[in-house]
C-alpha cells in the first residue's frame, strides 16, 4: 500500500465546516443548532442533490413542499418541544395530518432513499462488487474468504449481509481511488 500524505492536505475537518454555523447560532437551543447544520450542509450537499439527480435521470419533475418559504417561516417558529419527540420522527407534522392522512401512511416508518441492494447482490452486480473487493487489496483489513462467504450466504437466503458487503465494497472503491489509484486505471482500461 502506498501512503499519500498529500491527500490529507485537501480535506477540511468537519469542525471547520460547521464552525461558522455554530458561531452565529450560539444563543439558540441545541436542536435548532443541529437543524441549522442540516439546513446548510446536509440538505443542499446530500438529500436535495440526490433527489435532483434521481428525478432528472428518470425525467421526473419533483417538488420539495416543505422548503417553500411560507411553510418554512411557519415551521421555524414551532417551539422545540413540538419539533422533536423520542417516539417518532416529524412529530408535529404527523399530529397536524392526523385524521387527514390514512393511519397506515401516517404511522409508517421513515423510508429515505432505499436502493434494492439485497436484490442487486443476487445478480451480476454482486459479482462485480466481489471482484472489486478482491482486486483492491483490502485483505489487510478483511478476510476475503469471509467476504465471499457472506455473499454466498446472502444469495442462499441464510442472512442479510447487504449492508456489510456494501460497506466493504465502498471502502474498497475508496482505497482504489485514493490510496491505490493505479488499480482503478487498470480496471477502467479493461
Amino acid at each position: 500500500m502506498v501512503f499519500r500524505p498529500e491527500l490529507f492536505n485537501i480535506w477540511e475537518p468537519t469542525t471547520e465546516l460547521t464552525k461558522g454555523i455554530y458561531e452565529i447560532s450560539k444563543n439558540l437551543d441545541d436542536v435548532t443548532r443541529m437543524q441549522l447544520i442540516d439546513l446548510h450542509l446536509w440538505l443542499p450537499g446530500n438529500i436535495l442533490m440526490k433527489a435532483d439527480k434521481m428525478s432528472m435521470a428518470h425525467s421526473l419533475e419533483i417538488r420539495v413542499p416543505f422548503l417553500d418559504k411560507e411553510v418554512f417561516n411557519i415551521a421555524r417558529k414551532i417551539p422545540v418541544n413540538y419539533r422533536i419527540s423520542k417516539d417518532t420522527t416529524k412529530f408535529v407534522l404527523r399530529r397536524a395530518m392526523d385524521g387527514l392522512v390514512p393511519d397506515h401512511v401516517l404511522n409508517r416508518p421513515k423510508l429515505g432513499f432505499p436502493v434494492p441492494l439485497r436484490k442487486w447482490l443476487m445478480t451480476s452486480i454482486g459479482d462485480h462488487m466481489l471482484e472489486q473487493i478482491i482486486g483492491s487489496g483490502v485483505e489487510e483489513w478483511f478476510k476475503l474468504s469471509q467476504v465471499k462467504e457472506m455473499l454466498d450466504r446472502h444469495r442462499k437466503g441464510l442472512g442479510d449481509y447487504s449492508r456489510k458487503l456494501w460497506t466493504i465494497y465502498i471502502f474498497s472503491l475508496w482505497k482504489s481511488l485514493y490510496i491505490q489509484p493505479d488499480y482503478m486505471k487498470m480496471v477502467m482500461i479493461n
